[in-house]
């Protein structure tokens, strides 16, 4: 078998079935793990609790940015149909809407917010190449973080796997990911979702009933306003 030549700039271990990232991709998988450190470092220090009007501002502005480019790169999956609605997940998974309300219940599924306030979900459920219990595994070990932070686990080069989740899972490295999962979210502090995030769909997965209708946004639900 014919050994590949890997670049400078990975290590020399890098396994033979994970694809060779570009020298962007992992230099951002890098960035981003500096980062993740480091905002975990600075959860431990105690914080300033002094606030000013220009201190105020300036966190509405940078809340008010982000928000516009994680809803921009949403639709962005939508339209490549990495996220689905809650019709067209069902029927690309082969499940029921009874079973997509129970796994968001259960922590074994998490939705994404979309246009409209409304749910989407992510399509590699009903990849082939995966099997879906363990996505459904691995998704309950991260079902104490934000859905959008989930989506990102799954899709970003860890460095522990060498490789994304969705690639170590089509590998068959169900036992590593879910350590993978376990490092990613131990850290993180437990959750206490704001009324922001209750209506952005961002809150404690567990806190969606069995009876809830997909096709509802939690702004929605709240506020009485049933799907035409």
């Amino acid at each position: 078998m014919k050994t590949r030549i890997l670049p400078d700039y990975l290590p020399r271990d890098w396994p033979d079935y994970a694809p060779i990232p570009s020298p962007a991709e992992w230099a951002v998988a890098q960035e981003e793990e500096r980062i993740a450190a480091r905002v975990f470092e600075q959860m431990k220090t105690p914080r300033s609790q002094t606030t000013t009007p220009e201190s105020i501002a300036a966190g509405n502005a940078h809340l008010a940015e982000a928000i516009k480019q994680a809803a921009a790169e949403v639709i962005r999956q939508i339209e490549r149909k990495e996220l689905l609605s809650a019709d067209d997940f069902c029927a690309a998974v082969g499940v029921t809407r009874d079973w997509l309300s129970d796994a968001l219940t259960d922590g074994r599924l998490f939705a994404i917010t979309g246009p409209g306030g409304r749910s989407f979900y992510p399509a590699f459920y009903a990849e082939a190449g995966i099997e879906r219990a363990a996505v459904e595994r691995v998704t309950h070990v991260l079902s104490r973080l934000p859905p959008g932070s989930q989506y990102w686990f799954y899709s970003s080069i860890r460095t522990s796997l060498q490789a994304t989740p969705l690639e170590a899972l089509r590998a068959g490295r169900l036992d590593a990911v879910l350590k993978s999962a376990e490092m990613f979210s131990q850290d993180a502090p437990p959750r206490v979702p704001s009324i922001v995030e209750v209506l952005a769909n961002e809150g404690e997965q567990a806190a969606v009933p069995p009876s809830h209708d997909p096709r509802e946004s939690f702004a929605d639900s709240l506020n009485g306003v049933k799907p035409r």
